[in-house]
């Protein structure tokens, strides 16, 4: 069970938790934000970043498409992708 869902700002506390190296925690409370805003493209890029540092490239190009599809306009995940 993810700990971050029911959280009132889950992508605030990625955010956080990310800054602090927290990545496994920031990939569960982005995660969260994600379940939580399906069409959230901020939160399923900052999930794709988070992946990204955490080595789990799979993960984090799947996270960048779904912010991609969310907002195909997104200079930051357009520039991601490659």
């Amino acid at each position: 069970m993810n700990p971050y869902v029911g959280h009132q700002n889950p992508l605030k506390e990625g955010q956080e938790l990310f800054r602090k190296g927290l990545l496994s925690e920031a990939v569960l409370a982005l995660e969260a934000e994600v379940m939580k805003n399906p069409e959230n493209a901020e939160g399923w890029r900052l999930l794709g970043i988070t992946h990204a540092e955490n080595d789990d490239d799979q993960q984090a190009i799947a996270a960048m498409m779904r912010a991609q599809e969310a907002d195909p306009t997104n200079l930051e995940v357009l520039l991601a992708l490659g």
